[in-house]
């Protein structure tokens, strides 16, 4: 298995053989590669179980959105759907606020519990199970 680092968008992927020419499966740049480079022999060390660790939480997936930034807004202000506006998820986002703000709070609560499940739920995806789940679905309103 071979680490390759994206100029562009900076992700990690990795390929099963030795190319010449790599194209990113998260923005679609093509580079040459180089097998000179220190790092790719650190990587065959410790082989495909290194290669499964390079996912940050916190790095922008193809569509721009960080699954530990929706984590962090779903668990902290889930209760008035801060994390679906920032996923593009608007009507989502206008139920959960026009549900806590008419209740008073009531329907606030069942929000947040929703919001908590949904933010380990968050952390606990892999950034392409996030993006087709919650950024990318055809639904309005994804819950889990």
């Amino acid at each position: 298995m071979y680490i390759h680092n994206c100029p562009e968008c900076g992700r990690q992927y990795s390929t099963q053989e030795k190319v010449t020419r790599v194209k990113c499966p998260y923005c679609g740049a093509e580079t040459n590669v180089s097998y000179a480079d220190q790092q790719q022999t650190q990587w065959q060390q410790f082989g495909s179980q290194a290669a499964s660790t390079v996912d940050d939480v916190f790095s922008n997936g193809p569509s721009g959105k960080s699954r530990g930034v929706a984590g962090l807004l779903a668990l902290f202000l889930g209760s008035v759907g801060l994390h679906y506006f920032y996923m593009g998820k608007t009507s989502a986002g206008v139920l959960f606020l026009v549900a806590t703000l008419l209740t008073c709070g009531i329907l606030g609560v069942i929000t947040e519990i929703v919001s908590i499940i949904q933010g380990v739920l968050f952390f606990t995806s892999t950034q392409d199970e996030f993006e087709r789940r919650w950024v990318n679905s055809p639904s309005s309103f994804p819950l889990f």
